[in-house]
This record gives structure tokens, sequence and C-alpha cells, in this order.
């Protein structure tokens, strides 16, 4: 069971705890992610890199998908 003050992010087949509190984009660096690379859900909304992280969230990271 999670610490009730951290949050889950997945991305794929890889899921981390981190501390609530701090913004989207500090914690996809924490994991060792590139911010400008994925995109941010939580409860199947797109979510900005600024958006405070809540205890408990569970926040999906996507690709960025660009192409012509």
């Amino acid at each position: 069971m999670a610490d009730t003050d951290t949050a889950t992010i997945r991305y794929h087949d890889d899921s981390w705890q981190i501390q609530s509190g701090i913004s989207v984009r500090a914690a996809i660096e924490q994991v060792g992610l590139d911010p400008e690379l994925v995109l941010a859900i939580i409860q199947k909304k797109l979510v900005t890199h600024q958006a405070i992280i809540q205890p408990q969230d569970d926040i999906r990271l996507v690709n960025i998908v660009t192409g012509g």
C-alpha cells in the first residue's frame, strides 16, 4: 500500500512513487525523464507541467508524438 503523502507516476511498464506537493515537471525530472517529451494525464485529463501533485494522484505519462 502506498504512503498517503505520495503519488504514482506511470510510464510504459515503469512506475515510481513520488512525494506529493511538487510540480508535475519536477516529478518527471525526478524520475529521470525529459518533461519536453511527455504529457501528463491525471484522472483521464491532460494537466500542465505546472500542476501540483496531490496525495494519491495516479499520473500517467504518454509520449508526445509529432510529425507531418
